[in-house]
């Protein structure tokens, strides 16, 4: 319950009313004068209020322009029990440590080796449920319901309907005798299988890990149609290869808008109003910043130059940069065009602090022979966790669970092709 402070006006003997969300004042005229624990909405953020007081102030004191005239007060009898929509701001944040997860990893490595893998399932589930559990928004933190026996099961089952397929079409000319335009055949529909089996894993692997995460008790769904992914999957990169690459902000645009829009926490759904051209500028820098240098690159090599090997060092100082950049305005655009609700998700992601987390990674990693990947998830997940907050009015009241069941073959397909699932 947000509460108003109340200031008496003894000379016109009205009530003065200060919105503690947006600090809108109002002067409550003395036939709807507001008496102790009474309630009202305030008319310019739609938040209730009770009122603390009153309070006398000096006599004589003008109330100043800004105030307005409060609309009609409520009666006091309004239920006592009401509550408010939640602050206008939350913040997300991430508290692992790791030392716990290099722990864990530790455990995990051991095991898997001793079970010939098969422990590698549990293992991941194990990872995942500890990295939910540190994972907080608004001071309450996530939890992931998944189990090593969903994953192993659905590895399984992707493995029987989509990976037996490409591995024969792929590896059909090692062990047989075919003929050229066959064995053409065979490997183009073997590189159309894996295409196509691309699509149906983010989609599918989206689904199981929206009804395996919860928050405040509510899981989240996703409900978007495989179909409709596929339709834009094969429009987007086709018009992508048609344009050299300049339709890729549109296309990945619109693939964002699809995952965000069709996800949903309890019953309540998420949004997006990103559009392609939001990232056209910086793309189109980093696209023909990469073509030049290449191109350089190539000239240099091709021609011999002393100093080819010179050249060579543009990719990793100029590109390396130049894609962080662009990283990192990608990922503020999309957050900053996602919704809840009537609420706005915001980033406050620099490409700076990005470049400084990689290089940070990378030294980490180069040091300690890889033995640092515990910090490295830490740090990420700090990173980019906690540079999300939601702003605007969230009544969570209003979300109610929402019950459904799907298969986890979409997400034994993601392990089988190691596409991998983000919320970005």
């Amino acid at each position: 319950m947000t509460t108003a402070a109340v200031h008496d006006d003894t000379s016109e003997g009205a009530t003065r009313v200060t919105c503690h969300r947006c600090l809108s004042r109002y002067r409550v005229p003395p036939a709807q004068r507001l008496t102790h624990r009474s309630r009202s909405t305030c008319p310019t953020c739609g938040a209730r209020f009770a009122v603390v007081g009153p309070r006398p102030t000096a006599f004589g004191r003008d109330l100043p322009d800004q105030e307005k005239s409060l609309p009609g007060v409520p009666s006091p009898s309004a239920d006592p029990d009401a509550t408010t929509s939640t602050p206008a701001r939350k913040r997300a944040s991430f508290n692992g440590v790791g030392g716990t997860l290099l722990g864990m990893q530790i455990v995990n490595v051991c095991l898997t080796i001793v079970t010939l893998g098969g422990y590698h399932f549990w293992a991941k589930a194990k990872i995942r449920r500890y990295l939910f559990s540190q994972t907080a928004f608004a001071g309450d933190r996530f939890a992931y319901h998944g189990t090593g026996k969903e994953l192993y099961q659905g590895f399984l089952k992707a493995m029987l309907v989509f990976g037996i397929p490409y591995f024969s079409l792929g590896a059909a000319h090692t062990f047989l005798d075919l003929p050229r335009w066959i064995d053409l055949l065979s490997q183009s529909l073997a590189g159309l299988v894996l295409f196509l089996y691309v699509p149906v894993a983010i989609v599918n692997a989206r689904r199981y890990r929206c009804t395996r995460t919860s928050w405040r008790g509510i899981r989240f769904s996703f409900r978007g149609r495989t179909a409709d992914f596929l339709k834009l999957y094969f429009r987007g990169w086709f018009f992508t290869v048609l344009t050299l690459g300049t339709y890729y902000p549109y296309f990945q645009t619109q693939r964002q808008a699809f995952l965000h829009a069709h996800t949903y926490f309890g019953n309540q759904r998420f949004g997006f109003t990103g559009h392609g051209s939001g990232i056209m500028v910086p793309f189109a820098v980093t696209l023909f910043a990469t073509y030049a240098v290449l191109g350089l690159c190539g000239l240099a090599l091709a021609f011999q130059l002393t100093n080819a090997g010179l050249t060579l060092l543009l990719i990793p100082f100029v590109l390396g940069p130049l894609w962080i950049w662009l990283l990192g305005q990608k990922q503020k655009y999309f957050w900053d065009h996602t919704t809840f609700g009537e609420a706005r998700f915001t980033s406050d992601i620099t490409w700076q602090k990005l470049f400084s987390l990689y290089l940070g990674n990378v030294a980490l990693l180069l040091v300690t022979l890889g033995w640092a990947w515990p910090w490295v998830t830490v740090r990420n997940a700090r990173f980019f966790i906690g540079s999300l907050s939601l702003h605007g009015p969230i009544d969570l009241d209003r979300v109610l669970q929402d019950t459904t069941e799907v298969s986890v073959t979409g997400e034994g397909l993601s392990n089988l092709l190691d596409t991998g699932f983000d919320m970005d």
